[in-house]
């Protein structure tokens, strides 16, 4: 299935995001979605070639979180400033 948005690709991947969100809930509370999708998304997908929904799924399930979290800080740093 092609998907027609970003947005439509990010809602089909809904399901997979939560999954990751409850395995990381009380070690990583402030973690979101978004935050996931933006670091694969730049980190990953975009130099990915044929990339599949079921890739991508496999991705958001086995992140090392420890790399989105060191993301996520370095983001809200930023925002702060």
């Amino acid at each position: 299935m092609e998907y027609q948005s970003e947005e439509q690709l990010y809602k089909a991947l809904d399901a997979a995001f939560k999954v990751k969100l409850r395995l990381i809930k009380k070690e990583y509370p402030y973690i979101k979605k978004i935050n996931i999708w933006n670091y694969l998304k730049i980190n990953k997908w975009a130099k990915a070639f044929n990339l599949t929904i079921s890739e991508m799924v496999n991705d958001i399930i086995c992140i090392d979180i420890k790399k989105v979290d060191l993301y996520t800080k370095n983001l809200m740093k930023v925002e702060e400033k």
